[in-house]
């Protein structure tokens, strides 16, 4: 074994070392992935909604408190409108929220100031 190639191992092993070791940086959002809400639309088809929140790292520990109600209507135009209800404890300052029935890529999203809700909606086509 070349000494040269010895030195270069180490080398690099000990730059792997010092590049994991930094940490992330404080401004990391934390996301909750709610349960899938389980839709019924009027023509009787089974749609899965998906809410993500996410909530400033320093405040984490409080994204169980979130609360999400999903509902279903007919849309007027033979689809169905989901509704999403999300409501955030005053214990955030803000959360990002965002529902999505990823069958037929429909998506709503809000910014959420603590101690406040957002109704988000999902308007699936005919099914």
């Amino acid at each position: 074994m070349n000494a040269r190639s010895v030195v270069v191992g180490v080398m690099a092993a000990g730059g792997m070392i010092v590049a994991g070791a930094t940490g992330a940086p404080a401004n990391v959002a934390w996301c909750l992935d709610d349960p899938p809400v389980q839709v019924q639309t009027g023509t009787g088809t089974n749609l899965t909604v998906n809410t993500t929140v996410g909530v400033p790292q320093g405040q984490a520990k409080y994204i169980s408190g979130v609360v999400v109600d999903a509902v279903t209507a007919p849309d007027g135009a033979g689809g169905t409108l989901i509704t999403v209800k999300v409501s955030v404890p005053s214990t955030v300052t803000v959360a990002s929220v965002s529902a999505t029935v990823k069958k037929y890529k429909v998506v709503d999203s809000a910014m959420v100031p603590g101690g406040t809700s957002a109704t988000l909606h999902l308007d699936v086509p005919t099914s």
